[in-house]
């Protein structure tokens, strides 16, 4: 046999176990007849397949219900896979922060932490720091094998060398071969991808339905990014420059942004903004509970200022309603240019959720086109924050699956002739 008809039939043979393993995970527990069904395999060519990834431990048989109707017999087989056979080491990177996580092939999370960082100190600093929080995790492995480690990080990324080229938000973070440091230390293949990238995959791996539909992600946290899924696919832009909705100016008077503009969103919603608002409210003696606070030691973060607005200190929560008012001005822009089916909002907005929520879609009442925002969803991701975190554990679990992956939709380059 020739080495190309080897290697197709290699590849075949691997697709066709990712897709039997997708379709047990979506339909779990099922009948070997239902993957066979599902998948559009021959009945004997799923056996074989099924038996091989039964002794590979990916897959596990598992008694069903019992047919009432039947007076005699044993409960059938059904299949289920077998989370348990292997780990994830999940780590997002951000610029105040990194959290880490050990989780099973189903990017459940079975051990966590995190562990504040100063995003102006150098890349080797917060690596010092990264690693041995990673190791305390893989630390819990016990004998359980390790299936990768993905990496969610923030800014510009070449995925494909593992290297962070820039972050806005962490200036000091100039091409830096991050996944080779940490295989370095680590031992284990890592796999990088930009936050928002991330999120957007762990929301195609948990709700299938946006295979259907166009689907809109808003992350706020240190910054604020997009992600645009247009029927299961991610629209990345050239280079993956997409997303960057923190930097569309709002205001051409505005402050001076990090990334060198002028009145861009971040300045009016992201974190060191409103940390400004919350000094402000203190010098102008509106701040007492903020001020509380931090004599009992606690630290000025954007987490506190949710916290009191959401136990109803109304200094906080004109705050809040604030970043609701401009973050509804953006969305408004992007339900008027993209008219999605929902608009998906992630980040550390737990603890003000139902207030920042509410603001938003007041605004987008005033702001949107009728037409656009009359079907249009607007809630919070069901894991907020750790999103990012989770679609990186998605990126190392989905090489086991035909389904989902992290589709880039294909930018086509086109001479574009200005005329005159």
């Amino acid at each position: 046999m020739s080495k190309s008809r080897i290697g197709n039939t290699q590849l075949i043979s691997t697709l066709n176990n990712r897709l039997i393993l997708h379709a047990v995970r979506v339909m779990q527990p099922t009948f070997r007849a239902e993957v066979a069904r599902k998948t559009g395999l021959k009945p004997a060519t799923v056996t074989s397949i099924v038996n091989d990834l039964i002794e590979q431990q990916l897959l596990r048989e598992v008694p069903g219900q019992l047919d009432h109707s039947a007076r005699f017999g044993r409960p059938p087989l059904m299949l289920e896979l077998n989370s348990e056979a292997r780990r994830i080491l999940a780590i997002d990177l951000e610029p105040d922060r990194i959290r880490v996580a050990i989780t099973d092939l189903l990017a459940r999370v079975l051990h966590y932490a995190e562990q504040t960082i100063n995003r102006f100190d150098p890349p080797q600093v917060v690596i010092a720091q990264l690693v041995s929080l990673a190791k305390s995790a893989i630390a819990t492995l016990g004998k359980r094998p390790l299936q990768g480690i993905g990496m969610s990080l923030p800014g510009l990324i070449d995925s494909e060398q593992g290297m962070l080229l820039s972050s806005t938000n962490m200036p000091r973070w100039k091409n830096v071969p991050i996944a080779s440091l940490l295989e370095k230390e680590l031992k284990t293949t890592v796999r990088v991808e930009r936050s928002m990238h991330l999120a957007a995959l762990y929301e195609k791996w948990s709700h299938p339905h946006v295979q259907e539909r166009t689907v809109v992600m808003i992350s706020v946290r240190t910054g604020i990014g997009m992600s645009l899924l247009q029927k299961g696919q991610l629209y990345a832009g050239v280079s993956g420059l997409s997303g960057e909705i923190g930097h569309m100016v709002i205001d051409i008077n505005g402050r001076p942004c990090e990334c060198g503009s002028r009145g861009c969103l971040e300045t009016f919603v992201g974190a060191p903004a409103i940390i400004e608002r919350a000094k402000d409210l203190i010098k102008l003696g509106n701040g007492q509970a903020i001020q509380q606070e931090l004599d009992a030691g606690a630290p000025l973060t954007t987490e506190l200022i949710y916290r009191l607005a959401k136990d109803g200190d109304p200094g906080c929560a004109d705050v809040v309603r604030e970043v609701g008012r401009y973050m509804g001005i953006a969305i408004s822009n992007i339900i008027n240019l993209l008219a999605p089916d929902e608009v998906v909002i992630c980040g550390s907005i737990d603890l003000a959720e139902d207030l920042l929520l509410q603001t938003i879609r007041e605004q987008v009442q005033i702001s949107a086109l009728p037409r656009s925002r009359e079907h249009v969803i607007i809630r919070a991701a069901v894991e907020r924050e750790k999103l990012p975190l989770l679609g990186a554990a998605v990126l190392i679990a989905q090489d086991l699956f035909d389904l989902p992956e992290l589709r880039h939709a294909e930018v086509q380059e086109a001479e574009v002739t200005v005329g005159t």
